[in-house]
């Protein structure tokens, strides 16, 4: 799935990332055996790219065979998709990490994940930070491809992210660091 996720976004010239749960295994263990995989993509170098999100949906399914399953956000601002990857059929999240322009928030990236809790939220989503970071290469059959340092995953996880959790998506938004609590006013 990884390389088929290279593959495609080198023939786009999207640079990207792993990241989220599938950093974490590759910190723990340096393999990403999981039933779903994460992805980012810096906002900027999509942007820079000028493609609309047809054409991208188009060529991941048509040329790439990913299946596209589902969208959230807008492209400017908290864009996810989801995939089915081609051979493997494992879920494939791909996320957007934005800027932040606000002087008042300590972050330098912000993604975004929806629902639950998420809905209560002032843009209707929640929005993770994250400090400003540099890409780490690791190797995996002759490509070098990136993922987020383990700084990140501290960040993200705590200092025991070595020690594996149990807990769900919903839960999840309940405990984790470095979600921005924009609770909207009733």
């Amino acid at each position: 799935c990884i390389l088929n996720m290279e593959q495609a976004l080198s023939s786009l010239s999207i640079p990207w990332f792993i990241t989220y749960g599938t950093a974490l295994m590759y910190w723990r263990s340096k393999n990403f055996i999981s039933n779903d995989m994460d992805i980012g993509i810096f906002y900027t170098d999509f942007q820079h790219r000028n493609y609309n999100e047809s054409y991208f949906l188009s060529i991941m399914e048509k040329k790439f065979d990913f299946k596209f399953m589902s969208t959230y956000g807008s492209l400017d601002h908290g864009k996810e998709w989801t995939f089915k990857c081609p051979r493997s059929q494992i879920k494939i999240d791909v996320f957007l990490f934005y800027e932040f322009n606000q002087t008042n928030i300590s972050f330098t990236y912000w993604t975004a994940s929806y629902n639950g809790l998420c809905k209560q939220m002032i843009y209707k989503k929640c929005r993770w930070g994250s400090s400003n970071f540099s890409l780490t290469p690791f190797r995996i059959n002759n490509e070098i491809l990136n993922t987020v340092p383990k700084e990140f995953i501290i960040e993200r996880y705590g200092k025991d992210y070595m020690i594996p959790k149990t807990y769900g998506y919903f839960e999840s938004l309940t405990f984790l660091p470095n979600l921005i609590r924009e609770y909207a006013k009733e």
